[in-house]
């Protein structure tokens, strides 16, 4: 859809057909199928999916390399290596064909570093042409004007910058000395040549600087500041320090929700991660216990490793692209199968919010209680 929403709203004289409109916006907006430019990504496809999960991944997170010019002690990738050849253009376009063909819409890239791919723009571009919307993030550092011009002449879904606290102390403390201002300059640039959204990853040492990280996006002139818990993988696991708690992560969830940023058409919004923000919004398109890994998403390493989620680590890898396609491997691959196949604990099974978070966090699980089976300590926390 070439045009915006607020286009459409304002060719639109019938009052009825207006607030149609909107309730549409409202619903899908928060699903992710409009762009941060409001433009509507989506097509109806004639799929006749399987019984028991859905016909493709909603979303697919490509690592696109393996490599980084940082070297973070939160990182989700770190330590896990570059594991073969990296994923060929050629064999990009043949995974982004099979993506599109059973309904997926979003293709996530991230790293390592995505801007150190050299073939960055064209893999974006191949992506777009199979009616595909890509989201990219990245730490922000190799943008310049030339990058920061090419990606605001695409039409991306999301453009992350990755920042981890709103002062040089918070962030600086994970991803080294400098990068705080460094990244602040390079946003800049950005801001000349396309819509951005900074990405926060929500720490113990960071948790005071919450409400303040959502004043720093709006003088950035970020569209939108997202907020996401750190996970007990990758470097994170050799520095259990920097893990929020659940009832630290909520607290400061429920003191962001009351951040009320000041108007102005440039800043977009607040998107905090968790059970309580997405009650009201959560749409149930699986039933399956357990989080959106292989039953909404999944993975797909730099060297085309398959897996229900990164976070899980190798041995929950599927298979790979090159013996197998995406759709032999979400269909029926046996790791997926057994993720789609777990049984709810009792303790999930009465908790009050089960059916927003479906069981929670498999990676969470597997870190901190050995089994992608056990309830997510955090769901268990709200559980009481």
């Amino acid at each position: 859809m070439d045009t915006s929403f607020p286009e459409v709203l304002d060719s639109t004289r019938s009052a009825a057909l207006r607030c149609a409109y909107a309730g549409f916006h409202e619903h899908f907006y928060g699903s992710g199928f409009f762009t941060l430019a409001d433009h509507f990504d989506a097509t109806v496809l004639p799929l006749d999916p399987p019984a028991d999960h859905l016909a493709g991944p909603l979303t697919v997170h490509l690592e696109v390399t393996g490599n980084c010019n940082l070297a973070c002690r939160h990182c989700f990738a770190g330590g896990t290596g570059l594991r073969g050849e990296l994923l060929t253009i050629d064999e990009l376009d043949r995974l982004f064909a099979d993506m599109a063909a059973i309904g997926s819409f979003r293709v996530g890239l991230t790293g390592g570093e995505p801007l150190l791919r050299a073939d960055l723009l064209d893999i974006i571009d191949t992506a777009i042409g199979h009616g595909l919307s890509p989201c990219l993030t990245t730490n922000g550092l190799l943008i310049d004007d030339a990058i920061a011009a090419e990606l605001g002449n695409r039409r991306l879904a999301w453009l992350n910058v990755s920042l981890d606290g709103a002062t040089p102390e918070t962030h600086d403390h994970v991803r080294g000395r400098g990068t705080f201002a460094r990244v602040l300059d390079r946003l800049a640039v950005l801001r000349r040549y396309a819509p951005f959204s900074l990405a926060f990853t929500v720490m113990r040492h960071n948790l005071h600087e919450i409400c303040a990280c959502a004043a720093l996006a709006r003088a950035v002139g970020a569209r939108a500041a997202v907020f996401r818990p750190l996970y007990p993988v990758g470097t994170a696991r050799f520095h259990e320090d920097l893990l929020p708690d659940f009832e630290q992560y909520n607290q400061a969830m429920a003191g962001l929700a009351t951040f009320a940023p000041a108007a102005s058409a440039d800043f977009c919004d607040v998107h905090p991660f968790g059970p309580g923000p997405r009650r009201q919004t959560q749409s149930v398109i699986f039933a399956h216990f357990g989080c959106g890994a292989a039953n909404s998403v999944c993975s797909v390493s730099a060297s085309g490793e398959v897996s229900p989620c990164s976070f899980l680590g190798p041995d929950f890898v599927g298979g790979t692209l090159r013996r197998q396609s995406l759709v032999d491997i979400w269909n029926h691959s046996p790791v997926f199968r057994k993720m789609r196949s777990m049984t709810t604990p009792p303790r999930c099974g009465r908790c009050s919010e089960f059916s927003v978070c479906g069981g929670g966090c498999r990676a969470r699980a597997l870190a901190l209680r050995r089994s992608i089976e056990a309830p997510d300590p955090w769901c268990a926390a709200m559980a009481g």
